[in-house]
């Protein structure tokens, strides 16, 4: 491919893509203050998140409400082993990815398969609803309500800039793997379910094994996600399991635009640095993060890409009647 024709199949959609990860990857270089690489650790691990519970709801259209347990389970898995047994936590992470994998595919992925729509929905809700408790009476193990602190780091003497590097490269590499999912046949299989579940079935997908595959991807994702959560942030506690954590992760991916890729990233990015930016606002940054997305859902309902989609539509439109139209 010559220099004119790689010109040509530029657009600015990848313009923009390259633009923020050579921004990404320099910024901490340039400058970055130790606060703004603590929101940029958060947007990595909500970034995961957010595009795992896509893939369940937004792709293979699932109505899953159970995702931030899958976050604490591998976060609470890999931070107790770690800290107790005095392992490593590139040891820890994928066992307590694995663990919120078979415990979310026996618990939710199996009974799943009997059930349809709010009955899911109400199954993993129940299910995250009940990890508080479990960590409440377990407190000899989990550290109660106080949750779990001073667990230990990636490796000694580990640094803020160090934490950002290693959550951006888990980042790409998740991002990566789902975007490789959708555009593979498992992703049309998902896609097919959501879409028309007797025809794909007369088409010969396998709603058995497809919705355990998603259960299972997702909830290893979600689990890895944690893990990294709590080793690059120290502690964890059953107040992740709260309320706001769980509706900014559902906004993360309805803002951004669910069933899409660069949705959830985006829906992410806007939550983290526009909510920190609303903390200026006090009581109101609730307030005014709920009209923002009213707004958005309103009049947008595919989300942030759909404008995005639109306005790619009409520049490109405009284009062609510049080229179609008489030289004067």
């Amino acid at each position: 491919m010559d220099f004119v024709t790689f010109l040509k199949k530029l657009t600015w959609r990848n313009v923009v893509v390259a633009l923020a990860f050579v921004f990404t990857v320099l910024y901490p270089l340039i400058g970055g203050k130790s606060y703004t690489l603590h929101l940029f650790i958060l947007f990595f691990i909500w970034g995961v998140v957010a595009a795992s519970w896509n893939l369940l709801m937004g792709y293979a259209g699932i109505s899953s409400l159970g995702n931030i347990g899958f976050l604490a389970i591998g976060g609470y898995v890999s931070g107790i082993l770690a800290k107790s047994l005095d392992l490593s936590p590139w040891v820890t992470i994928p066992i307590g990815g694995i663990t919120s994998m078979v415990l979310v595919t026996l618990l939710l992925g199996l009974p799943a398969l009997r059930l349809k729509g709010i009955y899911i929905a109400l199954l993993t809700l129940i299910f995250a609803d009940s990890l508080p408790s479990i960590l409440t009476q377990t407190r000899d193990v989990t550290g109660g309500s106080m949750g779990l602190h001073d667990i230990p780091p990636f490796f000694s003497g580990m640094g803020k800039i160090h934490a950002y590097y290693i959550c951006f490269v888990v980042f790409l590499i998740a991002q990566y793997i789902i975007y490789r999912v959708v555009h593979s046949s498992t992703g049309l299989a998902f896609v097919a379910l959501r879409d028309s579940e007797h025809f794909a079935a007369s088409l010969g997908v396998n709603r058995f094994k497809e919705r355990l595959k998603v259960f299972a991807l997702s909830s290893f994702l979600t689990g890895i996600a944690g893990g990294f959560y709590v080793h690059s942030l120290g502690d964890i506690s059953p107040t992740t399991l709260a309320i706001e954590p769980f509706l900014l992760a559902i906004t993360m991916m309805e803002l951004g635009g669910m069933g899409t890729f660069f949705g959830p990233i985006l829906g992410s990015a806007i939550i983290v640095f526009g909510g920190e930016f609303l903390r200026l606002a006090g009581t109101l940054r609730l307030s005014l993060l709920g009209g923002l997305i009213c707004v958005i859902v309103l009049f947008f309902p595919g989300g942030l890409m759909q404008l995005v989609e639109q306005l790619e539509d009409w520049v490109q439109k405009r284009i062609g009647r510049k080229r179609s139209s008489p030289a004067t």
